[in-house]
């Protein structure tokens, strides 16, 4: 009796990859209607059938997808989330989510477990873990960040746009006539380079617009609030705070009508990742929008195509902004 065919040979005869092959005969909307037509006649000619059981044992691996996410608190990794799901379903994987709360060791314990559990691949929103042991992490088991934009030879990540997401910032600042920016920013830690790049895109931005530009940042124990509190002494008139994430653009909102500051009148807020957050009426934030479903399907065609692949992926998602009173 002759060898099974595999997708291997499926995707030989089709002339495309074997990624390919795997999304078509999972019936995912991301295959091309030309493509897929091929790609079903070349495994009808082949007689090769799915088998999920086979496939699981010859890779290895279960039909389980790791996510690891800092928190559940934050709403742009719950869209996150729900976004790789629904991809993750074309290929009939299970996404098994844990989080870290932001600390490493909790982080590296998630990331042995997954490699134990022998999972089909790891998905990392937003990573605490240094960059030298992610790229270590990632040599034991296909991993692909999301949300981490990293000079890195090795790791696969799929991310925005950090300076085109700054330049529409600062375009809009200028635009409305506010006069210098805050980068406002929980406590970043060593190593969490991620953050620093998105604070380095906005000053470089405000300084080719001509803004004044300063960073204020949460100490350990004190969040950004604490932090932009004790800054409002020296924030200057028309004055601009773009925060991190929507969560602290809130707080910021909070702290500016504390100390009797209109948002959108006396002062500017301007949020990241236009989660539902910064869009109910009582906040109304601007904020620079993700679109997490294309974060979530860049992720799993990189996770796709790193199988049996080597060298670099790095998908870059261009950025809206959506602007609404506080700015």
């Amino acid at each position: 009796m002759g060898k099974n065919p595999t997708q291997s040979d499926v995707a030989r005869v089709a002339g495309v990859s074997r990624g390919l092959v795997s999304l078509a005969l999972s019936g995912s909307p991301m295959v091309a209607e030309e493509s897929r037509r091929r790609i079903i006649a070349a495994a009808q000619e082949l007689g090769y059938t799915r088998d999920m059981g086979a496939a699981t044992l010859a890779a290895g691996r279960s039909q389980v997808l790791g996510v690891v996410l800092p928190d559940l608190r934050n709403p742009f990794f719950e869209g996150v989330v729900d976004a790789v799901q629904a991809h993750a379903a074309t290929l009939r994987l299970l996404p098994l989510v844990a989080t870290s709360s932001d600390d490493r060791e909790r982080e590296a314990l998630i990331l042995t477990r997954f490699r134990e559990l022998r999972v089909a691949g790891v998905i990392m929103v937003s990573p605490v873990q240094p960059l030298t042991d992610l790229e270590v992490a990632a040599t034991a088991q296909l991993t692909v960040l999301i949300g981490a934009d990293v000079a890195s030879e090795s790791l696969d990540t799929v991310h925005v746009d950090e300076d085109a997401a700054a330049r529409l910032v600062a375009d809009h600042l200028v635009e409305r006539g506010w006069r210098s920016v805050v980068s406002l920013s929980e406590h970043v830690g060593d190593g969490e380079v991620w953050i620093e790049r998105r604070q380095e895109a906005l000053a470089t931005a405000a300084g080719a617009a001509g803004l004044p530009f300063a960073g204020v940042e949460g100490r350990p124990g004190h969040g950004a609030s604490a932090a932009l509190r004790e800054y409002l002494p020296r924030l200057g008139e028309r004055a601009a705070v773009v925060a991190h994430n929507d969560l602290v653009a809130i707080d910021a909102l909070a702290v500016a009508r504390d100390a009797g500051l209109r948002p959108g009148r006396d002062v500017a807020v301007i949020g990241f990742d236009d989660t539902y957050m910064a869009q109910r009426p009582e906040f109304d934030v601007t904020s620079v929008s993700q679109d997490t479903g294309e974060l979530a399907r860049q992720a799993m065609e990189a996770l796709l195509e790193r199988d049996g692949r080597t060298g670099r992926h790095e998908s870059v998602v261009q950025p809206s902004l959506t602007v609404r009173s506080s700015s």
